[in-house]
């Protein structure tokens, strides 16, 4: 038996009242009269013997006493059977809203407003005289209401309490609860939660037992969600007088399909091309296999349905060819009957920024005439840029130091540059004699090689290159250095080669292409070309827009003063502006952002561990 509010029981001193009325009750008089008749009448009429009269007078002011001790009790809020036998001093209520918690059952109930429902409950058998305290948590803790004997208050903050799409981590959020529990033991922590279940021991600050030493404390489970990011909580141990109960409002058999990976990256050697790599997941305690329909939307159109078969506990992922124009909004839908969790089933993210790639194309001007381009170079370098956004600038010799502070790379055709340009790539075209790092002697005549040997064929210069049907004429000898590989090889002597020279990405093609026999003219020669200048300005700044892709519950910096988040809620986007503190945003939800200051990004939630639904603990 116990009295959940105390505070009410100084009313029982007013049973003093009625009990000093009986005891001072008013007594008959003996007074003498000249007849008894009249009185002899009365009680003939109302015969009652002395004891009956006491016991009405008794049972009346029990009957009294009974209902005034019942109003307070009702009042101090009197239980027969107690929440423990253990008086706690503070309840930490560590409630769980990550991204699971809005998983829905057949009725629309997520798992947060079951668990709202059942604090409620759980707090009508606490005394008033216990102080509870609130934490929510999803990526990290956050303490909503500190200790406080004021329920009404902390059921408001309660109330306000929604879930965020967030991947969880319970570790942070537990051992925030531990701190708040230390300070008034004893204490019981409640994790509500829908993840599985581990084991918390209890053990005394003073240290662990001897080797050896019996254990008789209980272990109480305690969940957990997030193992990718090694939060397990196994043999948790505790303080003295702080408990740990785990709450668990995961539906009975969950099935939940969601995107767990996607990324948006160019595609190799195709300027201003992407492609979008997605995963989706099934999780594992789903009750059989499920067909999935991943649509595809570029723009606002649905221009790639895709059809997934998913196994519980399977992964599936795929590749994705984008054909969009830069700030066309992608967005993937996955559809599963029966899905319970929405949040992971969504991905929004706009096709990034490219500009086109600037090239410098320097080349010795004829004597007595102007810069005149090399024809089989000139075909080369337009069969390139009729398809992929390039430009090319065609300098003298001496008038190109003056103009690399704008390009991307360079390409020095049978010229060697002064001074070498060490911060941009360099394709180095039948170069005359040593540039930079490089070690070139020319040859006193070409040398014609009717066949090439391939030193690695996966090498993205030779991306699509029949290098088996070319012969080339030889104009110099080089030495291979660094990290360069040579990729064309003639009686030993490497005829091509590419690769990073101190941190400098550098092509040497030591042949002339006017002066071989099966390269200039053939589809190999543009291939070659495009693919080195493609290779050595993979790196260059500013070319493809670098866009800030982390999972929600990040924060990275920002600049600016607000920032504008488009979502997809409702059949249609949505905007909403919210300002930036610190330079720093928090990333507290999915979508696209873009700050005041240009800056974009994007946010998803990414989370296998909160995909894969568990199902609530028999």
């Amino acid at each position: 038996m116990q009295f959940l509010n105390p505070g009410f029981l100084w009313l029982s001193l007013l049973a003093i009242i009625p009990v000093a009325l009986y005891l001072f009750r008013r007594k008959s008089k003996l007074v003498d009269v000249s007849t008894l008749v009249f009185f002899k009448t009365l009680a003939r009429e109302h015969q009652e013997s002395a004891w009956l009269r006491r016991l009405k007078k008794i049972v009346s002011l029990l009957l009294t006493l009974a209902m005034l001790l019942g109003a307070v009790f009702a009042l101090s809020r009197l239980i027969i059977a107690p929440l423990s036998e253990k008086s706690y001093r503070t309840i930490i209520v560590l409630l769980d809203r990550s991204a699971s918690m809005a998983a829905t059952d057949g009725e629309g109930l997520d798992r947060l407003e079951v668990a709202r429902d059942l604090v409620k409950a759980r707090l009508e058998s606490i005394p008033e005289d216990v102080g509870v305290a609130l934490i929510g948590y999803d990526a990290r803790p956050d303490v909503i209401q500190p200790r406080t004997l004021k329920r009404r208050e902390l059921l408001s903050r309660l109330a306000e309490v929604t879930v965020r799409p967030v991947a969880g981590q319970t570790q942070t959020a537990l051992d925030s609860a531990l701190i708040l529990a230390r300070l008034e033991t004893p204490a019981l922590i409640w994790h509500v939660t829908d993840s599985g279940a581990e084991t918390a021991v209890a053990v005394s600050p003073d240290g662990p037992k001897e080797e050896g030493a019996p254990d008789s404390t209980p272990t109480t489970p305690v969940g957990d969600e997030d193992a990718l990011a090694k939060a397990e909580i196994k043999g948790l141990e505790l303080p003295e007088g702080v408990e740990l109960e785990s709450v668990d409002v995961a539906l009975p058999e969950p099935v939940n399909a969601g995107i767990t990976a996607f990324q948006i990256r160019p595609v190799p050697l195709e300027h201003g091309r992407f492609e979008a790599f997605v995963q989706v997941a099934l999780n594992a305690s789903a009750p059989g296999p499920v067909k999935g329909k991943l649509d595809v939307f570029l723009g606002g159109l649905l221009v790639q349905p895709r059809e997934v078969d998913l196994t519980p506990g399977g992964r599936f992922g795929m590749v994705l060819k984008l054909e969009g124009a830069e700030d066309q909004l992608l967005r993937l839908r996955l559809t599963v009957e029966g899905d319970c969790l929405a949040t992971d089933d969504e991905v929004l993210e706009p096709l990034p920024h490219s500009r086109p790639i600037v090239a410098a194309w320097v080349r010795p001007e004829e004597e007595g005439n102007q810069f005149r381009p090399d024809p089989y170079t000139e075909t080369a370098l337009r069969a390139f840029i009729d398809d992929y956004a390039f430009e090319v600038l065609a300098i003298k010799p001496d008038q190109w130091a003056a103009s690399k502070e704008d390009v991307d790379v360079v390409i020095f055709d049978d010229c060697v540059p002064e001074p070498w340009p060490d911060d941009l790539p360099v394709i180095l075209l039948n170069p005359p004699g040593s540039a930079g790092p490089i070690r070139v002697v020319p040859t006193p005549a070409p040398v014609p090689h009717e066949s090439v040997r391939v030193g690695n064929e996966q090498h993205p210069i030779l991306f699509r290159v029949s290098s088996g049907r070319v012969s080339v004429a030889q104009t110099s000898v080089f030495d291979v250095t660094g990290s360069l590989e040579p990729l064309w090889i003639g009686n030993d002597e490497p005829l091509l080669a590419a690769g990073e020279v101190k941190g400098q990405r550098i092509v040497v093609m030591a042949f002339s292409p006017g002066r071989s026999d099966r390269l200039p003219l053939t589809a190999s020669f543009p291939l070659l070309i495009g693919n080195s200048l493609l290779w050595c300005s993979e790196a260059a700044p500013g070319i493809t827009e670098k866009l800030t892709e982390s999972p929600t519950g990040r924060v990275v910096p920002a600049k600016g003063e607000s920032v504008t988040w488009t979502h997809w809620q409702e059949g249609g986007l949505k905007k909403t502006t919210a300002p930036i503190t610190g330079g720093l945003l928090e990333l507290d939800r999915t979508g696209v952002w873009e700050t005041d200051a240009g800056q974009r990004g994007a946010a998803h939630l990414l989370s296998r561990a909160e995909t894969d639904l568990q199902p609530r603990d028999p």
